[in-house]
């Protein structure tokens, strides 16, 4: 039994009138660990167990590590999650809440990382990481049959819209469009990251993994300095892939938009996909004749995150001026 639950697919009204074609929103900000992240790694830890492990140890930004809490919480075996020191004192203590035991560790989430790698070779241990292994891409990709049964009769993708940070959702979300019951292989996806943790745009510009200096951005969880080898392959598989790097500004210009008009938080991580349809890239891509001049229908996939709350969102619109 899988540990995700399905989440609903809404049309947005105001978005839909907006682009004049239908505007789609997989809501996977209602998972039971906030984010999509629960397909992927319940999916991994399931299969762990069945092989005899007893801990789990993740490394994450948070949200990852909240599928890793939820996964260990059901499942019955103890977990250990390091975080790095950007994450959010209010996303620590949701961890513990799910009974983890959490470590803090290094600026960003590769020193986090490379300290889960070192503790997941103790006996009985599970290392998990956030995005980069196959069967969390197998888990991801779920959704994407959910969205198959679920869009309306007669209505295809036109597009969709995924933010990128490791790559794991990404690599998740192309792997269904190209499973044989679903034939999405023609559908453009725009994979959106802000300036600052832009690593797949950089691996898809070189054509291969990029690792950037450092994580500059406030979309913390996207925060990987280089995504997996897996998502630069795909650069080469599905040939509407498209990467787009907006600015802070934009992604919280996105989460604030979506809070008014959806009624729902967000973080900025997932406010990239969002910025995708409330901001200009599309337009722009359209103009330059890259996407074409209309969309049958757009799906965004909206990622969720825990590392967000009412008073932070008002911090990030004043430091950049959002009104």
């Amino acid at each position: 039994m899988a540990l995700h639950i399905e989440t609903p697919l809404i049309r947005s009204d105001s978005l839909s009138k907006r682009w004049n074609c239908p505007v789609f929103l997989k809501l996977e900000n209602l998972q039971n660990s906030g984010t999509f992240k629960i397909r992927g790694i319940g999916h991994l830890c399931q299969k762990a167990v069945a092989t005899g492990s007893q801990r789990f140890i993740c490394s994450s930004g948070g949200n990852a590590g909240m599928a890793a809490a939820l996964a260990g919480r059901e499942l019955q075996r103890d977990v250990t999650i390091i975080v790095p020191e950007t994450t959010p004192v209010l996303v620590r203590d949701k961890l513990r809440g799910l009974g983890a035991d959490v470590v803090v560790h290094g600026s960003e989430w590769n020193a986090a990382d490379a300290l889960a790698r070192e503790k997941a070779q103790e006996p009985g241990c599970q290392y998990i990481p956030p995005f980069d292994h196959p069967d969390i891409w197998e888990g991801h990709s779920s959704m994407m049959h959910e969205i198959h049964r679920q869009l309306p009769a007669g209505v295809q993708p036109g597009l969709f819209s995924v933010a990128v940070g490791g790559g794991g959702l990404l690599c998740g979300v192309l792997q269904g469009m190209h499973h044989q019951d679903i034939g999405w292989a023609d559908v453009p996806v725009v994979a959106m990251e802000t300036n600052g943790c832009h690593s797949f745009a950089e691996a898809a510009k070189s054509g291969k993994v990029v690792t950037l200096d450092a994580i500059t951005s406030v979309a913390t969880c996207l925060g990987s300095k280089a995504v997996c080898q897996e998502a630069v392959d795909w650069c080469s598989r599905h040939s509407r892939l498209h990467s787009v790097v907006i600015e802070d500004k934009e992604t919280i210009e996105a989460c604030t938009r979506f809070a008014d008009e959806h009624r729902m938080l967000v973080e900025p991580a997932c406010g990239a996909a969002l910025s995708a349809v409330y901001g200009d890239c599309l337009k722009q891509l359209q103009q330059d004749s890259v996407l074409s001049a209309h969309f049958s229908s757009i799906v965004v996939i909206v990622c969720g995150g825990n590392s967000i709350s009412t008073r932070m969102l008002e911090d990030w619109k004043s430091r950049f001026d959002v009104k």
